[in-house]
């Protein structure tokens, strides 16, 4: 991506729709959830970032059900949430099954991307990364696919010979360094998406209000300028907290994985 060019800015849905503490589902309103949905779009949003495990599958729900249909998500596979106690499975039928559940919850036949969640570095080396962008190519269940990873450092050599290129990789702003040279030329190949660049909050909680969406607006300059990702993940809690962010940017179709 040019350096001078906007991210795409894509509204995570982590807390929309209730917090799951791998137990039970906390604080689920859902039309706190639809006025969410709702003034995102109204606001000019329409990328948004989901997994099953939020809300332990309402977000995907609410996102089926108030999402205008041009509107595009992302969802995450790795995390079984059909079992009493979520597990993690990164098992290509497990990755398969869980992107086949996002859909249904989604009420759509396919998906933007389809990301890996957070495999740990060991876990990672044997996920079958071909297979799934096979799959997604076959099926039609997804544009194209990525990871989202902890700990780029570790991650990123072993994503390196087998994720396709094009492909999306998410990492946290806080694990990201812009001297380090040898994560960055590893990213180049791969359309970089970076998620909690508030650091969960802590960047602008002291932030008067009505100087929120100029910091806002700054740290996304910020991140632009070190790392030129394709886009970056924000975090909203509710529908009042829009009006500290705007739409930039836009995120372009790709098919990379299919080639």
């Amino acid at each position: 991506m040019n350096a001078s060019t906007q991210p795409a800015v894509v509204v995570g849905t982590m807390a929309a729709s209730g917090f799951f503490n791998s137990v039970m589902v906390l604080g689920r309103n859902p039309d706190a959830a639809r006025r969410f949905l709702e003034t995102a779009t109204a606001t000019g949003f329409d990328l948004f970032d989901t997994a099953p495990i939020y809300g332990r599958g309402f977000a995907e729900q609410d996102l089926g059900t108030w999402l205008p249909s041009h509107a595009r998500v992302w969802t995450k596979v790795g995390v079984d949430i059909e079992q009493p106690l979520p597990r993690l499975d990164y098992s290509l039928d497990g990755m398969i099954r869980s992107l086949s559940g996002s859909l249904a919850r989604l009420g759509r036949d396919s998906v933007s991307v389809a990301m890996v969640h957070n495999p740990i570095p060991p876990v990672l080396e044997n996920v079958d990364l071909a297979g799934f962008a096979e799959h997604c190519r076959r099926t039609g269940a997804a544009e194209m696919i990525g990871v989202s990873v902890l700990a780029p450092e570790q991650s990123l050599p072993l994503l390196a010979p087998r994720l396709p290129p094009g492909s999306v990789v998410m990492c946290e702003a806080e694990q990201l360094r812009a001297d380090d040279r040898a994560t960055r030329s590893l990213l180049s190949d791969y359309r970089l998406v970076i998620r909690s660049i508030l650091a969960h909050g802590a960047l602008i909680r002291d932030v008067p209000e009505a100087g929120r969406a100029a910091a806002v607006e700054s740290r996304i300059d910020e991140l632009t300028a070190a790392y030129a990702p394709d886009a970056v993940v924000i975090g909203p809690r509710t529908a009042a907290q829009f009006a500290d962010y705007r739409p930039l940017g836009a995120w372009q179709q790709e098919t990379a994985h299919a080639s």
